[in-house]
């Protein structure tokens, strides 16, 4: 599958996603210190910033972000994915761990974080993250692949809510600023078929015969579609507000209960 995956990505299949990824602010820019009246910005006179510490949580093997510049640290679970990313983007730190356990980074030390298509760990994400940074997470779009999942008879509505129900699970430490769908065409040949089958866990838990049309395909368009959300930590006072808030609500659900009482109950 890791091979699988690299093939794919070095397709270009993906290079949308990663573009995207990028236009979320995981570029240094030059800070201008000179005088704004001079004809032309002398070298000397442009500092860049400091580069973004960027965690990719549930990195693989590192396709989304291996190149991107910073100072890059990729975790996941698979040794395999890990030694890939390790001989293959040699500038970044690559780190063998459970992204679902306590991870292995200094409290709030991390920009920007990535979680694309990974499961995510609010809590620690939390703890590691600085005050004024980033979490950004990357989920498939209500059409993502849906001319191969009807091929093989799945549930065309099961993207639908991912993004909406991803937000929710970051609700109690994380509030979204914004949410951008990316949707597009993509004309697969056959190597690229099969790669993407193994990448798709639908695919091996299809019927027979649906899988043996996919496997014949020579070619098929498809859309291939993401909802990347971009989050930021919410204070201490609004968390506990919060907590407060959804206590209260259980105290008021708990009385009706012993009372007797609906929401509405007039008497």
């Amino acid at each position: 599958m890791i091979q699988a995956r690299r093939r794919f990505f070095d397709s270009g299949a993906f290079d949308p996603l990663r573009d995207l990824i990028l236009e979320k602010g995981l570029r240094p820019e030059a800070l201008d210190l000179g005088n704004s009246t001079a004809p032309e910005p002398q070298a000397s006179s442009l500092q860049p910033k400091a580069f973004p510490s960027i965690l990719d949580c549930g990195c693989g093997e590192g396709a989304l972000s291996g190149d991107l510049p910073g100072n890059v640290i990729g975790m996941d679970i698979s040794k395999e994915a890990i030694r890939h990313a390790t001989k293959r983007y040699k500038q970044a730190t690559w780190i063998v761990a459970n992204g679902m356990r306590e991870l292995p980074i200094a409290d709030r030390s991390i920009d920007f974080i990535l979680s694309v298509l990974a499961p995510r760990n609010t809590e620690e994400f939390s703890r590691i993250l600085k005050t004024d940074g980033k979490l950004i997470l990357g989920v498939p779009g209500p059409n993502h692949l849906i001319e191969l999942r009807t091929l093989l008879n799945a549930n065309a509505g099961d993207f639908e809510e991912k993004a909406n129900e991803a937000a929710a699970k970051c609700a109690p430490q994380f509030a979204e600023t914004n949410r951008e769908l990316l949707s597009y065409s993509q004309l697969l040949n056959c190597e690229q078929i099969a790669d993407l089958i193994q990448m798709t866990p639908i695919f091996w838990t299809s019927a027979t015969e649906a899988k043996t049309r996919v496997l014949e395909l020579t070619k098929i368009e498809v859309t291939i579609s993401f909802v990347l959300l971009t989050l930021v930590g919410r204070d201490p006072g609004s968390r506990l507000r919060d907590q407060e808030s959804r206590l209260q609500q259980l105290k008021i659900k708990s009385s009706r209960k012993q009372s007797g009482r609906g929401p509405h109950s007039l008497c």
